[in-house]
């Protein structure tokens, strides 16, 4: 770990436990305290200023979720770990509402762990401070550095491919964005899609995108059944002439409108409803297939979906990355991979990460899949080689 060495603050009202853990995060490299009390706790928070916090929920006096309003409070910076034998939906919800409130939370642990699960969670730190002095600048570009790259034509779009979860073949990619910086040095799009949609600049990097990405597909692809996924901002969607746009760049290019889907967020779908319900409408008239992103997030999933007329949902990452752990999760996507059925949507699922989720995704009758474990986002010529030595394989139970 070099010189940055982990402390570990532990709270739990049993003393034989508090000090178990105590001693495990000892093991693993960790200085480590303990504490069975809140009281105890925060004198210790404050003269120990540990980097870690290990959280046991059920306490008599004052529970866990008290002792977490009370970090968010003190604006407490260090990774929270919360441990309960209270059961994975009260653990989950606990995670969800420490997260909501700024809190740094590397997982829960359900009682009682072994030593490898909770070695597992502090890893991440392990890693984290072995790698800090090499990580790259986080912060947003400005307005100005983001125009530069724009008129120096320095967005390069990656693609993440697509495949069938039943044969394994591909389907299609989805264009993801990014920029190069003057120090050729690949910026994600959390650091620039924000301010393009306040400063409007995104009406030119959507230009960008869309031109490069149809282009190129469209050189490889133009004789093949393959798909291009591409995501459609809030900002372009209220433009009266973007359907036009579109299908003007599909037509220089020779490639045919069935070949493109554009993806659109639930919450894009709701802003102007009327107007997204008109364009969306006019894009499925040229042949355009229309998907839902990142369904299940927002707030008006059910009403978009009856309102506008989408040919696809997008199972959201949130819903798929813990599929091979989480029985809710697997309940979850499967019902909405059925409602997506009652409604004739095909099924795209974002975030496979393993095996046993793929799998799963196949069992429960979703069409298509993306993810780490399938691809990574790849530039156009990496894409290619990928392609050529990808073999698809299929388990005998999903077959």
């Amino acid at each position: 770990m070099g010189d940055l060495q982990g402390r570990l603050l532990v709270l739990d009202d049993d003393f034989e436990v508090s000090s178990t853990i105590r001693e495990m995060a000892k093991i693993a490299g960790f200085e480590a305290r303990s504490c069975t009390d809140a009281k105890e706790f925060f004198a210790c928070l404050h003269e120990f200023e540990p980097t870690h916090l290990i959280l046991d929920l059920a306490m008599p006096g004052v529970d866990g979720v008290e002792v977490m309003r009370q970090l968010v409070l003190e604006q407490c910076d260090a990774t929270l770990i919360i441990v309960s034998g209270l059961g994975e939906k009260v653990l989950k919800s606990a995670q969800t509402a420490a997260a909501e409130s700024g809190l740094k939370v590397a997982g829960v642990l359900p009682k009682p762990f072994r030593m490898s699960a909770l070695k597992a969670l502090l890893k991440d730190y392990i890693d984290h401070t072995n790698s800090a002095a090499s990580a790259p600048r986080t912060a947003e570009l400005t307005s100005e550095e983001l125009q530069q790259a724009l008129d120096q034509k320095r967005l390069v779009v990656f693609y993440q491919p697509q495949i069938s979860c039943h044969t394994r073949r591909v389907t299609g990619f989805e264009a993801l964005v990014r920029i190069i910086s003057p120090e050729h040095e690949l910026i994600s799009p959390d650091r620039f899609i924000p301010l393009a949609e306040r400063t409007g600049q995104i009406h030119q990097l959507t230009q960008q995108v869309f031109s490069q990405a149809i282009c190129w597909f469209a050189e490889h692809f133009r004789e093949s059944r393959l798909t291009l996924a591409l995501n459609t901002s809030p900002s372009i969607l209220a433009e009266t002439n973007y359907p036009q746009t579109i299908h003007k760049l599909c037509s220089q290019c020779g490639l045919e409108s069935q070949r493109i889907k554009l993806e659109v967020t639930e919450t894009s779908a709701a802003e102007n409803p009327s107007m997204a319900l008109e364009l969306l409408t006019q894009l499925r008239v040229k042949g355009y297939g229309v998907a839902i992103d990142d369904f299940g997030v927002g707030y008006s999933s059910l009403e978009q979906l009856v309102r506008q007329p989408f040919s696809e949902l997008k199972l959201d990452k949130n819903f798929i990355i813990p599929l091979a752990r989480s029985e809710e999760s697997r309940k979850i996507a499967a019902a909405l991979i059925a409602l997506a059925k009652a409604l004739k949507l095909t099924t795209t699922a974002e975030g496979v990460e393993n095996e046993e989720s793929l799998s799963y995704l196949a069992l429960a009758g979703c069409e298509h899949a993306q993810g780490f474990y399938i691809g990574h986002p790849m530039a156009g010529d990496t894409l290619l080689m990928w392609l050529a030595n990808y073999r698809p394989e299929v388990p005998e139970r999903v077959s």
